[in-house]
């Protein structure tokens, strides 16, 4: 009898011009392929892309603050004055994020709408949600999606590594999040405080499982980059707003290595007027991934950033603004993996920078074995 491999369809955060966002969406349905399934990613775009069409449906459980709404008209606001002032760099990161996911990731058409999900026939033997914030309350928008509620009723539905970004949920958002998580047979979320909140709103165990960024190896990923050429070694600074405090950290970093500062950005900072900082703003997923394998420190205030340090053994610190809500991510990765000290506070003052590095023989086995698990709890939700 031949065997006919089963049709997985994956809905996650995609397309919003971030390398993590890309990078995880990426990992998961290149996994499950290499694993032998027909996998592909279910092209709903985030409510953030700009083709997105909002409607009465899409509305969010919570309505937007108007500091929130703010905050979103402020960054959508960067993006145009950046690209606007850099009308090349822009075209040519889009260009690299297109080119990554032509040759590397299998998409659905592309669903600008709830309506038009909901309104389609799905044909998949498996859904499956993603990872990144889908889960997070203060999105602004539906979440009903990313609870695979679009699926067939009688469906097999997955969760991988979804996160709710916050350490806990509003007790008055219970009712809906217990109904939306009791849609989903198999639940795996990515930090151990979405495992306490499943326990709390359902009563149910949920796995604790592994970013999808680190089910690929250190080996896999510089399979799939583009090496960045440098005649000497390099602080990388990768963060998405300025942060004097991260600055401050690459300076003193600098004095004590002779090491030059290289950052990773996205839009228009006040460092871009520091002769002594290189800023790159045109690099897609693949030369991301090369200038992370090649720094000698990294510093970072993300979190796929933080995963990517310790996928690829770098000596590095992550720092968390105050204002942050959202910092339980760092701090549950590095507490998970035993290095709560890599963790930097911005009105802390600078860490003794004596002796930086990690000790990545007692890490790595530990990450190994968080992958290992990961991938188990994959194999016994699709058999």
């Amino acid at each position: 009898m031949k065997y006919i491999m089963k049709k997985i369809g994956i809905i996650t955060i995609l397309n919003v011009n971030n390398y993590g966002a890309e990078l995880q969406a990426f990992s998961l349905q290149y996994k499950l392929r290499k694993m032998g399934y027909q996998a592909e990613i279910i092209n709903y775009l985030y409510y953030k892309n700009p083709d997105f069409v909002k409607e009465k449906k899409s509305l969010p459980l919570i309505k937007t603050t108007l500091k929130n709404k703010i905050k979103d008209f402020i960054l959508k606001w960067l993006d145009i004055y950046s690209s606007s002032k850099h009308p090349v760099i822009a075209k040519l990161r889009k260009k690299r994020f297109n080119d990554f996911h032509k040759l590397n990731t299998k998409l659905s058409k592309t669903y600008t709408s709830y309506s038009q999900l909901y309104d389609e026939v799905h044909e998949y033997d498996v859904y499956m949600v993603g990872s990144d914030q889908v889960w997070n309350p203060n999105n602004g928008t539906n979440l009903a999606p990313f609870f695979l509620t679009f699926a067939p009723k009688n469906s097999v539905k997955v969760s991988f590594a979804s996160s709710f970004g916050v350490e806990s949920i509003s007790k008055q958002y219970y009712s809906q999040y217990k109904e939306w998580l009791n849609n989903i047979d198999f639940l795996a979320t990515r930090e151990q405080d979405g495992v306490n909140i499943i326990k709390e709103v359902t009563g149910r165990q949920a796995e604790h499982v592994c970013d999808p960024t680190m089910l690929l190896t250190k080996e896999q990923w510089q399979g799939l980059m583009k090496p960045y050429n440098s005649n000497s070694p390099y602080i990388l600074l990768f963060m998405f707003k300025n942060l004097n405090y991260a600055v401050d950290l690459a300076y003193e970093l600098q004095k004590k290595t002779g090491y030059k500062i290289i950052r990773v950005c996205k839009n228009e900072m006040p460092v871009e007027n520091d002769d002594k900082i290189l800023n790159i703003r045109d690099f897609g997923p693949a030369e991301f991934l090369g200038i992370y394998s090649s720094a000698s420190i990294i510093i970072t205030t993300s979190f796929h950033g933080t995963v990517f340090s310790l996928l690829f053994e770098k000596p590095f610190y992550t720092i968390t603004p105050q204002s942050k809500n959202n910092n339980s991510r760092q701090q549950g990765i590095l507490k998970f993996f035993g290095l709560e000290g890599r963790l930097l506070k911005e009105d802390q003052t600078l860490p003794d920078l004596t002796d930086i590095s990690i000790p990545y023989d007692r890490v790595t086995p530990l990450v190994n074995d968080h992958r290992q698990k990961s991938l188990n709890f994959l194999k016994g939700a699709l058999e």
